[in-house]
């Protein structure tokens, strides 16, 4: 039986995956290949509209529509040459990667475990979120910030 879900999420990742490979073999930048941008991350951008309507919670859901939105960013950059967007979130709600079931159920928790990793990155000097810090900004907070 088809399963749309299924279907869709293993097309991005696909399309990730023809991206980094045309990013890396030299076909996008040294054969002048086009493919990038216009193909791979038209069709990224589809799949993750198309998965929204898959989603089956409202952080699922926002993940995609994020997805679309850097898919068609980072498209408008090289076609514009302004090669001067990144796709990160500038505005960083500092929350781990994956939230435990408490972090989940408890936005106040959620609140205070984003205060205290910005917090942490700031007073350790982090430039970027968990490649520069002497310490894990997450495991710190996650010590001390406590669900009920």
């Amino acid at each position: 039986m088809f399963d749309e879900k299924k279907y869709t999420e293993d097309s991005i990742i696909k399309q990730l995956t023809l991206i980094q490979l045309h990013s890396s073999d030299g076909s996008s930048l040294d054969a002048g290949c086009s493919c990038v941008e216009g193909k791979h991350l038209h069709a990224l951008e589809g799949l993750a509209e198309e998965a929204t309507m898959t989603a089956s919670d409202a952080q699922e859901k926002a993940f995609y529509e994020n997805l679309a939105e850097v898919a068609r960013q980072t498209r408008k950059a090289i076609e514009e040459g302004k090669f001067s967007y990144m796709p990160h979130n500038p505005q960083r709600k500092y929350h781990p990667s994956g939230l435990t079931e408490c972090e989940k159920a408890h936005p106040e928790v959620l609140r205070k475990l984003s205060r205290c990793i910005r917090k942490v990155e700031k007073r350790e000097g982090c430039t970027s979120p968990y490649t520069d810090c002497p310490v894990n900004p997450v495991a710190v907070c996650r010590a001390s910030v406590k669900c009920p």
